[in-house]
């Protein structure tokens, strides 16, 4: 084989090994680019679920104003750092063995990106401690 030909095969292999490498990078980088989408958005989820249990232990919603999908708004801002038509409001309480309180179940979803984030708090009850609100 001449000087030139072997020449020509380094410089091919050299040429493909920086393309390999280059592509991983870049599928790399658009993983961690979703990650990081993923985990902004259950963060947003989890921020709107304890404004919501927030909310309820202050007073400022009862827990029978929970029962749409919709998040509660303060000052006419929602509760949702976002976009707050891609969200799902889902409530549950079940009784407590303390009287006055129930344990307020409050679970955000992400329609789009179907993340979820659940927080569980005891709140002041204001309906019937047998109801279950679902």
């Amino acid at each position: 084989m001449s000087r030139r030909g072997a020449l020509l095969l380094e410089t091919l292999v050299a040429l493909a090994i920086v393309v390999g490498v280059g592509a991983f990078t870049l599928r790399s980088v658009g993983n961690t680019w979703e990650a990081l989408e993923q985990a902004d958005q259950r963060r947003r989820c989890n921020d709107a679920a304890v404004a919501v249990v927030r909310m309820a232990q202050a007073g400022f919603v009862g827990i029978g104003d929970l029962r749409s999908e919709s998040l509660p708004e303060v000052l006419e801002q929602s509760v949702y750092a976002g976009d707050g038509e891609a969200v799902e409001l889902e409530v549950e309480t079940t009784p407590s063995p303390e009287p006055g309180l129930v344990l307020l179940t409050v679970t955000v979803t992400h329609l789009e990106t179907d993340t979820a984030a659940t927080v569980r708090s005891l709140v002041p009850s204001d309906l019937r401690v047998d109801e279950v609100v679902r």
